[in-house]
């Protein structure tokens, strides 16, 4: 049975005087997925995310969400979305249990003193319930704005860069809370970051975009393979060295010829075999270097040297 997307967004633009923010996206989120959304700073995320919660208007595109059009139906779909953007909303004289109760009355629902506690008890704050706000760290805070932001159980969340600012145990705090959401809760979520590494431990699917635009959109097991090596290869006649490797065995490694490298993509383990057969061949390698790291690939698709073609075969 084919499954109806939780979000749909068809040729979203978003426009600021002579800044073009979204240029003509489009993506989708299954039920399910945990769907990493990155992109360097200004890379249009936040704006895509403030679009999907009508806090800003596009200029042009759609959006579905639950298979409701967002400008049709806004009430109906909001009550199922729960969003954390930039830093919560908490108050920090009151105390977290206080800031949870006062949000389940604001958003009419009618949560026991046993529910709260367990919303509580999920982030990891239920120590620290009548602590005041004022007195946690930033990755307790945003721990219990994912709290607040789950209290009328929603079925889609939203994060906009949850790990910004964060200390090494907030960020593996917040992971964790990403991934018991999507696999005891059954929670759809979105997570937007400029981290590839943090994104990596959790996204099922993954979106690149960059100046607006749509890089590469895949499943995380498909982009970043470890067995689907990068490999930026550069001689000192790069055209004798494409001609032989067009007539070896190599050739169905080959992706394309950008400046000045040759890109070959391969498993790792044949990278020595490689190595022997250059030698082998006379071909006077001065670089030959591998790139199946996930950070090395972000900053290569977001830098303009975009071997996209790689992952896209």
């Amino acid at each position: 049975m084919h499954t109806q997307p939780i979000i749909k967004v068809s040729g979203l633009s978003k426009q600021f005087n002579h800044l073009t923010a979204v240029n003509n996206l489009s993506f989708t989120v299954q039920p399910g997925d945990v769907y990493g959304f990155l992109g360097q700073n200004g890379a249009g995320k936040s704006t895509t995310i403030r679009m999907l919660l009508t806090l800003i208007t596009p200029t042009a595109g759609n959006i579905e969400l639950f298979g409701m059009n967002l400008n049709s139906h806004r009430h109906e779909i909001l009550k199922q979305v729960g969003a954390v953007i930039e830093k919560p909303d908490i108050y920090k004289y009151l105390s977290a249990y206080d800031n949870l109760k006062l949000f389940a009355k604001l958003s009419d629902v009618p949560l026991s003193r046993k529910l709260l506690l367990d919303q509580l008890h999920m982030v990891g704050l239920e120590d620290r319930a009548h602590d005041k706000v004022k007195a946690f760290s930033q990755g307790m805070k945003q721990r219990l704005g994912i709290a607040i932001a789950l209290v009328h159980n929603p079925q889609l969340i939203i994060l906009d860069e949850p790990t910004n600012g964060l200390d090494p145990q907030g960020i593996a705090d917040i992971r964790n809370l990403i991934l018991h959401l999507s696999r005891e809760m059954n929670k759809t979520v979105v997570v937007s970051s400029h981290l590839l590494s943090e994104i990596e431990q959790v996204a099922t699917r993954v979106l690149i975009i960059d100046k607006g635009k749509k890089l590469v959109e895949g499943s995380s097991a498909e982009l970043f393979d470890p067995s689907q090596t990068i490999v930026a290869l550069d001689t000192l006649n790069n055209h004798a060295a494409l001609e032989a490797i067009q007539q070896s065995a190599w050739s169905g490694a080959l992706q394309e010829h950008r400046d000045a490298h040759i890109i070959l993509k391969l498993h790792r383990k044949q990278i020595p075999d490689l190595h022997k057969w250059l030698a082998q061949n006379d071909i006077a390698v001065i670089s030959l270097q591998p790139r199946h790291s996930l950070e090395d690939y972000f900053l290569q698709v977001t830098s303009g040297k975009q071997y996209v073609e790689a992952f896209s075969n």
